[in-house]
């Protein structure tokens, strides 16, 4: 969270609050008065880029990205949320770009090299994103539990060193014939952007 005055703290909790709630229209709705003000518009513009979000208001988010950069807002927080809308409004090169650029500054993000194996999966580069997946992995054992759930990575699901990577095993080890093959299964998208 940004620093806000003092008298304004408790509409930021509020509109925090009804995001929180998925209900964003009414976040957007309250908004105003932070964006209005110079020492509460970082955090207006936060809140307002995740109820842009959560309506699918991608561009738009973009465009207070944008602005939100100017400031010292949390860097992390803008690349990865950056990264997860220009995915959604087809710019793949510009979600690697972003991801790049958070992993340039944080090279052991764990999330950043896990969404840049994504990003890259869905360009077609397969090897570069079992590459990124594999460090995300390594940073972070927690997202081997995602491998076979996450749709952008479908593309490398015959990749022996994948099935290894997502089993924990020997990148030998054969791919069965007999695996599931109800793909219905899967779930959403897992590179959602943080919620603070």
């Amino acid at each position: 969270m940004f620093s806000v005055p003092k008298d304004l703290e408790r509409l930021v909790a509020e509109i925090d609050g009804w995001l929180d709630l998925r209900c964003p229209d009414k976040a957007l709705d309250r908004l105003q008065p932070l964006l209005d003000r110079t020492d509460a518009r970082p955090e207006g513009l936060a809140l307002r880029i995740r109820a842009y979000v959560a309506t699918k208001q991608n561009k738009e988010a973009i465009l207070d990205l944008n602005e939100l950069r100017t400031t010292n807002y949390q860097p992390e927080w803008l690349d990865l949320t950056e990264a997860w809308c220009r995915k959604r409004v087809q710019d793949l090169p510009g979600a690697i770009r972003c991801m790049l650029q958070l992993l340039h500054r944080t090279p052991k993000s764990a999330i950043g090299h896990y969404n840049l194996g994504c990003y890259l999966a869905l360009s077609g580069e397969a090897q570069r994103a079992l590459d990124e997946v594999t460090i995300a992995c390594g940073l972070d054992p927690s997202f081997r539990e995602l491998l076979w759930e996450e749709v952008d990575l479908d593309c490398l699901h015959k990749d022996l060193r994948f099935v290894a990577l997502a089993e924990n095993t020997s990148p030998t080890k054969q791919i069965s014939d007999e695996g599931d093959d109800d793909d219905d299964d899967f779930a959403d998208d897992g590179n959602k952007p943080p919620s603070n």
